[in-house]
């Protein structure tokens, strides 16, 4: 058996949040893993995902104010914007960890209803129109998630909607770049996500090198919330285990 690929335990975790989301998407996830091995000595920070409306103005604000190496830990646009920077500087990316994600473009097609859209009050694109999508079924009667995802959204600097759709939209198609992100990387998937459902996950991870794929049932998009446990136990194995290249071709599921 090949032997594990080691993560660097001294690079801090850089924290990049999806649409209308904060540091507070990640709360739950880091709280089930402060105090473990896979935290000793090592620090957090959160990325700004504000302030331009094209990704690649974004990455590069993001890498200006990051530390010199750091793990990209991204959900959805925020692991969007983490290939983005990976691709950019990968010298200073010493591992991926992308929740969520997607590798593919916003076809041309889309691309008018989702500015229309984004001229929605946040609250209610969030609360209401892609909430059905957003969770596992079995989560769509949980009033409290609802609420903690539309308090995320109300809390955003005003013009953020509009500027986060132009960050989606403005994005590159990263597949065929994908073999070129030596890293470690770890692709957390929702089981029941609707937005970026298994067959995105998948592909990121078959596309990158150096990647293990972990699969979380019962969950949907919103999975660090979700499944904060689950999401903990397979990112907190996967920075003191490494990841082992047998991993690429059996995916595991975690409950």
């Amino acid at each position: 058996m090949p032997a594990p690929v080691a993560i660097d335990r001294a690079a801090p975790l850089l924290m990049l949040p999806g649409t209308l989301c904060d540091a507070r998407v990640f709360a739950p996830m880091l709280a089930a893993l402060n105090g473990g091995p896979a935290m000793a000595g090592r620090t957090v920070h959160h990325g700004t995902m504000t302030g331009y409306d094209n990704v690649h103005s974004q990455a590069g604000a993001i890498l200006a104010e990051a530390p010199p190496r750091f793990i990209a830990v991204g959900f959805s646009l925020g692991a969007i914007v983490a290939l983005h920077i990976a691709a950019r500087a990968p010298e200073r990316v010493a591992a991926l960890v992308l929740i969520a994600g997607n590798a593919r473009a916003v076809p041309a097609a889309d691309c008018p209803m989702r500015r229309a859209i984004a001229d929605l009050a946040p609250e209610d694109l969030v609360g209401n129109v892609l909430w059905p999508r957003s969770v596992a079924p079995s989560r769509l009667n949980d009033a409290a998630l609802r609420a903690s995802i539309i308090a995320m959204a109300r809390a955003a600097p005003p013009d953020t909607l509009r500027q986060q759709t132009e960050l989606a939209l403005t994005r590159n198609d990263k597949r065929a770049r994908l073999a070129s992100m030596a890293m470690p990387a770890l692709v957390l998937g929702g089981a029941r996500d609707a937005i970026a459902p298994p067959l995105l996950q998948q592909e990121l991870a078959g596309g990158l090198p150096c990647a293990t794929l972990r699969m979380i049932a019962e969950a949907g998009h919103f999975l660090p919330l979700e499944a904060p446990d689950a999401c903990a136990t397979a990112l907190g194995d996967w920075l003191t285990t490494g990841h082992t290249p047998i991993e690429r071709s059996s995916p595991m599921e975690v409950s």
